[in-house]
Formats: structure tokens, C-alpha cells, sequence
């Protein structure tokens, strides 16, 4: 009993207290979080597929050479079909919630659709069919794999549990496709004895082609793909396909086939050329429109009241009329070159505003300004004698002057302090200054300035001057 400590009921109670706040505190944490991460699962669902499809087609073309080698096909087949069961009831559900932006970090489906209902169970058993069918056809159990997982801290769990408890909506169709692919690879394996081949050894990269030219590896919206093949006479079959659908030639000459294809939103693509028995393929990204900077030193450091220039790379603007908004910085956007004035101090946020809509934002940070430089000048607006100083102005032309202290210190040791409430020097400061002696020192302090906003005070910098 040497090492235990005794608590009161009191401090237990506050103990429980703070336990539970922090527990609130967690989950406020993860129902703020913004969830972008989730975007990468949607992603990868269109590779999962392609890979799906190669494999799903191995299957169908192996000779029945062993026995027992239909049941397996069969099995298998209807384990994908009962999987297809479950994505398209998530298609249906996520149509009918609108399941998008942050709904996709919720896991309803996956706790209300499958967890809490007999598709559950009937997930379960389809993955038991299936692993009874591969063992009797002599392959190994398959349960580490698809029946009874661990976690990483080797928990056991069912598979309905392991792959759907908190399982959010965006995770759904790439665990269904994870699923599919183990069970393809599993039995072609067991069926050809070997290893699946998942590429075709055939299938190269377009940059090997001599006969293709112009292909691009990053588009934008609105940006369409063009590129020209030049087909020899000895290719009898010859096919273009973007993300499988066939693609015809925009023009045709003596020497190329042209073609222009204009994706309908961003995402990832796939070009495939079939030269008879020769595939070369190509992938490319349509991105998003907005805000991407020419970097050049610090781009998201600025000062109150300095004008920040950012220019814009144009690849990555809309179409059409598009503004920046900020309400903390004035923003001018000319010739693709955004001009930004902070307001305040601080973090700040400008939006890129195209079709009514917020489409981008970029964060910046201005720091603050406790001094602005002032200049005395004539009344042509330029700096002159003391003795021709008409009104006091700001160097940087965000900021005015408002108001200012003349101090004059004669050189018998007399003191003359005047106040003035604009940047113009009153007719008093003037004369003051004009009868003055040589030798008197003119100090202008406590200078007030105001920005642009009307609202924001900065103090001057007092200057010194010599008659």
C-alpha cells in the first residue's frame, strides 16, 4: 500500500469532472476538424477500380482445368455481386442524405445500413462462403484476411466490425473495392497456381510512343486535352479511350489524327491508346480553379497599411469575371497581380468570389506598423526649407496625417509648444516658424496618422528640423 494515494470524494468529484470535460473537448475537437483527409479515399477508387476490372477479367478467362475450378468462379462472382450490394445501397443512400463536403467524416451508413441491419450478417456469412469454397478447392484459410482481423493493438474483430464500426461515408466504396480485389487475387492464384499479374507486361507509358505529341500531365477547368497521333499503315485496330469511353478525331490529315477532349470536372483521367495488340496509356489531373501564387520569397507575410502584390499563376483561374474579397484588407486584382492592404494586425483571410460562390481562399498574416514615416511638405508637394512647409505627410499613402505638436526650442533656451488638429499648418505654426531665429529647432511630435479604413491610428515619426 506504500505506493497508493488516498483522494478525497471531493477532488475525486472534481477528477470526474475534468475527465468528462475532456472528453467533450475531444469530440468538439473531431466534430470541428475539417475532414479534408477523407478526399484522398474518393481518390483512390478510381485505380481500385481499373484494378478490379484487369483482375475480374483474368478470372473469367482461366480454363476450367481443375476440378472444382467453376464452383470457385461461381462462388466468387456472387461474393463480388453481394459486395456490389452494399455500394449500391450506399449510391442510394448517399444520394437520397446528400451526403457531401462534411457529411462525408459521418459514419450513418456504415452504423444504421450495415451494423445495425441483416446486411451486417449477411456480409459476414457471404465472407465465410467464400473462404469455405477456397479452402475446399485446396487453397489456404483466409480468415487473417478477410474473417477475424486484428487492429494494431491485437484486438480480434469480425470482419462487419473491423471494416464498418465508424467507418465514415467517404471510406465505404474504397473498403468495398479492398475486399473485392483480395478475393480476385486469392482465387486466380489458386486457380493458375501462381502469382497474378495485375499489369499487362505490354502495357507502356504514351512517353515511349514516337507516333503522339503534346500530352499534358496538369490541366484546369475549362482547359480541354490535345494532343495528335500519327498512325502508321501497319496498324489494322487502333482505339483512343478516356476513362474507358471511346474517343473519336476531332480532324483529320495527311499525317495526324487530332483530337480534343474537354473533361466536365476536375478529378484524375486515363488515356489509353490500343495499337492492335499494343497498349500505351497516359494519366492526367484536371484541377480545380483558384488561388495558386508565383512564389517569390515570403508571400504570406505582410504589413499594416503596405500594399502586398501577389501575382497569380492565369492557369489556374476561371473562366470569366472573378473577384477577391477580404474584410480586413483592401484588394485590388489587375492584369493577374492581386494588391492587398491590411487593415489590422493579425491573421487574415481573401477570397476568391467567381459565380457568386467562394471557391478558394488563402490565408495571410500582416504584422503591425507602431511607427509611419512622415515627410514635411511645400505646397507643390515637395519636400523644401522649413521655412516653406505647408502640411505633414505619411511616406506610405495608406496612411494620413490628422493631427501633430509643434515644439520650438529658441536658442536663448525659450520653449514655444503649438498644436495643430489637420496636416495643414494654421496660419500661427506658419508665422511661429517664419519669425523663429537661425538656430531655433523645429520638433514636430506626437503625430497622429489614420489609415484608409477610417478607423485604424497609428502614431507618426517625430522629426527635427534646423532653422
Amino acid at each position: 500500500m506504500a505506493n497508493t494515494i488516498k483522494i478525497s470524494k471531493a477532488k475525486n468529484l472534481i477528477f470526474k469532472k475534468l475527465s468528462f470535460l475532456y472528453l467533450v473537448f475531444i469530440l468538439f475537437l473531431f466534430l470541428s476538424s475539417p475532414g479534408k483527409f477523407l478526399d484522398h479515399y474518393e481518390n483512390l477508387e478510381p485505380g481500385q477500380e481499373a484494378v478490379i476490372e484487369e483482375l475480374n477479367h483474368q478470372m473469367i478467362s482461366l480454363p476450367n482445368t481443375l476440378d472444382g475450378a467453376q464452383a470457385l468462379k461461381d462462388e466468387t462472382q456472387s461474393t463480388l455481386n453481394r459486395l456490389e450490394e452494399i455500394r449500391s445501397s450506399y449510391h442510394q443512400y448517399r444520394t437520397a442524405n446528400h451526403i457531401s463536403g462534411e457529411k462525408l467524416k459521418e459514419n450513418l451508413f456504415a452504423t444504421n445500413e450495415i451494423l445495425q441491419t441483416s446486411r451486417g450478417s449477411e456480409f459476414q456469412s457471404a465472407l465465410n462462403q467464400f473462404n469455405a469454397a477456397y479452402m475446399k478447392m485446396g487453397g489456404a484459410d483466409l480468415s487473417d484476411e478477410l474473417l477475424n482481423l486484428y487492429d494494431f493493438s491485437g484486438q480480434e474483430f469480425e470482419a462487419r466490425d473491423f471494416f464498418f464500426k465508424e467507418t465514415p461515408n467517404a471510406v465505404i466504396e474504397s473498403i468495398i473495392n479492398h475486399l473485392q480485389t483480395v478475393i480476385l487475387l486469392r482465387s486466380i492464384e489458386l486457380l493458375q497456381g501462381e502469382k497474378a499479374q495485375i499489369l499487362n507486361e505490354s502495357s507502356r507509358p504514351a512517353e515511349q510512343l514516337e507516333m503522339i505529341q503534346n500530352f499534358k500531365k496538369t490541366l484546369v477547368r475549362g482547359e480541354s486535352m490535345l494532343f495528335k497521333l500519327r498512325i502508321p499503315d501497319s496498324i489494322e485496330q487502333f482505339q483512343v479511350l478516356i476513362n474507358g469511353d471511346n474517343i473519336s478525331p476531332n480532324q483529320v490529315d495527311s499525317a495526324y489524327q487530332h483530337y480534343s477532349y474537354l473533361p466536365e470536372e476536375p478529378g484524375n483521367y486515363n488515356i489509353d491508346l490500343l495499337f492492335d495488340d499494343q497498349h500505351y496509356y497516359h494519366n492526367f489531373r484536371v484541377v480545380k480553379p483558384g488561388i495558386h501564387i508565383q512564389r517569390n520569397g515570403s508571400n504570406y507575410l505582410s504589413q499594416v497599411g503596405e500594399v502586398q502584390r501577389l501575382k497569380l499563376k492565369p492557369m489556374y483561374l476561371p473562366d470569366g469575371d472573378v473577384e477577391f474579397k477580404s474584410e480586413h484588407a483592401d484588394i485590388k486584382f489587375e492584369a493577374g497581380e492581386l494588391g492587398i492592404t491590411p487593415f489590422h494586425p493579425g491573421a487574415f483571410a481573401v477570397y476568391m468570389v467567381w459565380q457568386d460562390q467562394i471557391i478558394d481562399s488563402l490565408d495571410l498574416y500582416a504584422k503591425d506598423v507602431s511607427i509611419v514615416d512622415v515627410s514635411l511638405m511645400d505646397l507643390a508637394g515637395k519636400e523644401n526649407e522649413i521655412s516653406q512647409v505647408a502640411y505633414l505627410e505619411a511616406s506610405n499613402p495608406f496612411w494620413q496625417v490628422v493631427n501633430f505638436q509643434l515644439h520650438i526650442s529658441l536658442p536663448d533656451g525659450r520653449e514655444q509648444i503649438l498644436h495643430n488638429a489637420t496636416r495643414f499648418l494654421r496660419s500661427e505654426l506658419r508665422e511661429a516658424i517664419r519669425q523663429a531665429p537661425n538656430g531655433s529647432i523645429m520638433a514636430f511630435e506626437d503625430i497622429k496618422v489614420i489609415g484608409k479604413n477610417g478607423y485604424t491610428y497609428r502614431n507618426g515619426r517625430s522629426i527635427l528640423k534646423l532653422k
